[in-house]
């Protein structure tokens, strides 16, 4: 009969998860960095979701996110090959990030250094909550004895399932990110409009338009009724908005009352393009039969 295989997982913190809870799965997370200026801050050590938008609404300039350094990315998996059989590094999407380069990179020197314990990098296609989902995931099936391969063939299966879907109050700080164009972000603000926007394939994509922010959580509390598998977590998530996330919970649980609802903040690295008052929802989508 085959070993079961000892397997440690490894992510970052532009998955929103908190320390707390990555430390309850025993995962080892890496502290992203976000830059004000001449100043930056390991995210989630030295600067929190709170502390971030407090500082944002008095930037005259949108601050910068990096990913973890080589030498973060070493130190984890040193420490993460401790009494684990395989490594498994659990990656923000490559499209819009290197992370998951400077990971597979970092593989590379870390076994040049003499670490042995095989080490797979995985590319989550998502961000913020929705990567956050698929962390949670690969913790349960490392936690039933699934190999590092294993995991990441359940998790592709996982991937096309993960519903991530939210209301921005404004474009304007994706505006100074580069994500949109002047005249959007311009004609989203003259018209008063909300825009709604979702996770596929990696990259942000438009979802539709709401006259007003209820109606934007109206459309994505419907679109959960519709697609999502209540055997699974839901997350609302909220930038600085505690009172959307709260109204957005009350909905679903209103439609839906066995479902198993928690709220997250959108730390900096997302929110750094989301500004404040966004709020979402991240999901298991319902398998197609």
């Amino acid at each position: 009969m085959e070993a079961v295989k000892r397997v440690k997982l490894v992510t970052h913190t532009g998955s929103d998860m908190q320390p707390e809870e990555a430390e309850m799965l025993n995962i080892e997370l890496i502290p992203d960095r976000v830059v004000f200026g001449e100043e930056e801050y390991r995210n989630m050590t030295e600067i929190n979701a709170e502390e971030f938008y407090r500082k944002l609404s008095g930037a005259k300039e949108i601050p910068t996110s990096s990913q973890p350094s080589p030498g973060d990315f070493l130190r984890a998996f040193r420490k993460a090959a401790e009494g684990a059989d395989e490594i498994l590094c659990l990656m923000i999407t490559s499209k819009m990030s290197g992370c998951y380069s400077a990971a597979v990179s970092a593989a590379g020197t870390a076994k040049r250094q003499g670490i042995k314990t095989p080490i797979y990098v995985y590319d989550t296609m998502q961000c913020s909550h929705g990567m956050a989902q698929m962390v949670r995931a690969a913790a349960r099936l490392a936690g039933e004895g699934c190999s590092a391969e294993e995991i990441m063939k359940k998790l592709d299966s996982i991937q096309s399932l993960t519903g991530v879907y939210f209301v921005l109050d404004t474009l304007e700080n994706a505006r100074k990110g580069g994500r949109v164009g002047a005249v959007t972000s311009r004609t989203v603000s003259l018209l008063g409009i909300k825009p709604l926007l979702y996770f596929k394939d990696g990259l942000v994509r438009e979802y539709g338009i709401a006259r007003s922010f209820e109606g934007g959580i109206k459309r994505i509390t419907d679109k959960f009724i519709e697609d999502g598998d209540v055997r699974y977590p839901v997350t609302v998530f909220h930038a600085a908005a505690p009172e959307r996330a709260e109204q957005l919970k009350d909905i679903i649980l209103q439609q839906v009352p066995e479902a198993n609802v928690k709220i997250g903040t959108v730390g900096p690295v997302i929110g750094i393009y989301t500004g404040a008052g966004c709020a979402g929802i991240a999901f298991t989508g319902k398998e197609s039969k």
